[in-house]
């Protein structure tokens, strides 16, 4: 029996033949293709940074011509047929931006005085143009066919392009970021389904198959089938029978989590908060909540969005009577707990999104079944509502809008992720997908325009994070200049708030003179500024070598 397994695993070169021979197809090569790629642009920034700019000034420069193009000759390749004036008026306005931009960029070859983030801006410019063009123009044809659909997307484009040309850096790396992870996921996904189909031997040519019909394909070969569904349904939902014992469970856990997370910030203690979140139930009815919108569940899908919200109202009534009947005295500024909940930014929504990815692959795959306690570490879901119930006590609104955000954040990016995951997986039915998409696509629109309204906050907060983490930088790099090489100080603290620069640095002696300081970081930062320097002293002793007494007895 041991020479026969010992047989059944094949030797090192054996499997790196095989894996060839299983990837030498066209799905799987344009797989690694887009993993490659995304690799690069997630290791190499400078150099995607400079491939990115060319190519947005490239595509817009290309849809503009192509608009032009359409208003006079009537002729179109991509894309539908509009109106020719409203072409014509979209056209050249973004042939203007993209010549601008190229012009810019052939005047600093170097890249100095155009940056991505200038790119972003003009791109979002246009983007914001079209969709004000596609607002005017539903408004004006009221006899459009699906006129408040293009309502709603024209509107969307213009919150968006709005939304680009006030933060183009926070959009930037976001739209980089999730174009590579998007690249490297799908890019895995076709390297998989090529080996499947080496294995399986049929299925749809890889040479001639597009990746939207692999990604199909994989989706119908992944189904788990109805049995495995229904095992999974029983976990995801509270259905009979013995469903009231199953919410009262669930209730009595959220409460039990509600109460440790509130008493855990009253305390400031991290070790009790990572507690409430393992015991935080509200993870399953908001994964049960996606696995019902991509399979059409709509009752399902009811259920548990009404649980989850009388779980959060339930959540917060429950934190606000605690913290009003506690005798701590909060000190919501110095408080940890509160202070990094109640600022959320887009890291939040990714570090979701992940979770969420995470926590439906858990759901369908019994392999990983055990982490999704740390699923539940990774995205804090009671601890915000209790931070909001406990900032509502001591009536500060704005930490208690902050901490609800980051709640709507983890929710809509774990729906979001989960159903993403539970199609790729096969939780999906395939034939429900096929049957009617438009009408899932729908269910979904709701969530996909909540993350966009989410997303506005999120990305001012971000921007707002990158401008002052950034005049940190220069200042501190302007410090150093001034203490010089040979210097005995250490720079212990650098901070620009407004026009204050707070400086902190450590050592003996004199430092040099303050008006130089002052002087290099107007030079630095360009905007006028106060300085406040802290010298911490450092005062040494020294012993010589002693040794003990001799002791007589």
């Amino acid at each position: 029996m041991e020479g026969a397994s010992h047989e059944a695993i094949p030797t090192v070169r054996e499997q790196l033949t095989d894996m060839a021979r299983a990837m030498a197809n066209g799905a799987s090569l344009r797989g690694l293709a887009l993993v490659v790629a995304g690799a690069v642009v997630l290791a190499l920034p400078a150099a995607t940074t400079w491939i990115a700019q060319v190519l947005a000034i490239g595509a817009l420069g290309v849809t503009g011509l192509m608009d032009v193009f359409y208003s006079v000759t009537g002729r179109r390749w991509l894309g539908r047929r509009i109106n020719r004036i409203v072409a014509a008026l979209r056209g050249l306005m973004t042939t203007a931006i993209a010549a601008l931009l190229a012009w810019i960029a052939f005047l600093d070859p170097t890249g100095g005085a155009l940056s991505l983030a200038g790119v972003v801006a003009a791109v979002g410019v246009y983007v914001a143009f079209r969709g004000l063009i596609g607002v005017i123009d539903v408004l004006v044809r009221r006899n459009r066919r699906e006129r408040l659909v293009k309502l709603a997307v024209s509107g969307l484009a213009l919150a968006g392009g709005v939304l680009a040309a006030q933060v183009p850096e926070s959009i930037a790396r976001t739209a980089l970021v999730s174009s590579a992870t998007t690249s490297i996921i799908v890019g895995f996904i076709l390297i998989a389904w090529g080996i499947r189909r080496a294995e399986s031997g049929v299925g749809l040519d890889p040479s001639r198959a597009s990746i939207a019909q692999v990604l199909w394909d994989w989706i119908r070969g992944s189904d788990i089938g109805d049995e495995a569904r229904s095992e999974h349904v029983d976990s995801l939902f509270f259905e009979n029978p013995g469903r009231l014992n199953k919410l009262g469970t669930w209730w009595v856990m959220l409460a039990l989590s509600v109460a440790i997370a509130t008493f855990a910030v009253l305390a400031d203690s991290t070790a009790v908060v990572i507690g409430a979140m393992l015991v935080a139930p509200l993870m399953t009815p908001i994964v049960g909540l996606a696995g019902a919108l991509v399979n059409g569940w709509a009752r399902r899908a009811f259920h548990s969005a009404g649980l989850v919200a009388g779980g959060v109202a339930a959540a917060i009534a429950i934190s606000y009577g605690l913290a009003a009947w506690s005798p701590v005295a909060i000190a919501f500024s110095t408080n940890s707990q509160i202070v990094s909940r109640v600022t959320p930014s887009t890291i939040d929504m990714l570090i979701a999104l992940a979770a969420g990815a995470a926590g439906a692959y858990a759901t369908v795959n019994k392999r990983v079944a055990s982490g999704i306690a740390g699923v539940a570490i990774a995205v804090a879901l009671v601890p915000p509502l209790a931070v909001v119930g406990v900032s509502l006590s001591g009536e500060r609104w704005a930490d208690a809008g902050g901490a609800f955000l980051l709640f709507l954040t983890n929710f809509v990016a774990i729906v979001l992720a989960a159903c993403v995951v539970f199609v790729a997986t096969g939780f999906a039915q395939p034939r429900v997908l096929r049957r009617n998409p438009r009408r899932m696509l729908l269910t979904l629109s709701p969530f996909v325009i909540l993350a966009a309204i989410v997303l506005l906050p999120l990305m001012l907060t971000a921007e707002g994070q990158l401008n002052t983490s950034s005049r940190d930088r220069a200042a501190e790099k302007a410090v150093e200049d001034w203490l010089g090489e040979d210097t005995e100080f250490a720079i212990r603290d650098v901070h620009v708030t407004g026009q204050v620069v707070d400086v902190t640095v450590e050592g003996p002696g004199e430092t040099p003179s303050v008006d130089a300081l002052q002087r290099e970081l107007l030079d630095t930062l360009d905007q006028a500024i106060a300085v406040r320097i802290t010298v911490v002293p450092v005062t040494v002793t020294e012993l010589p070598v002693a040794s003990p007494s001799p002791s007589f007895g």
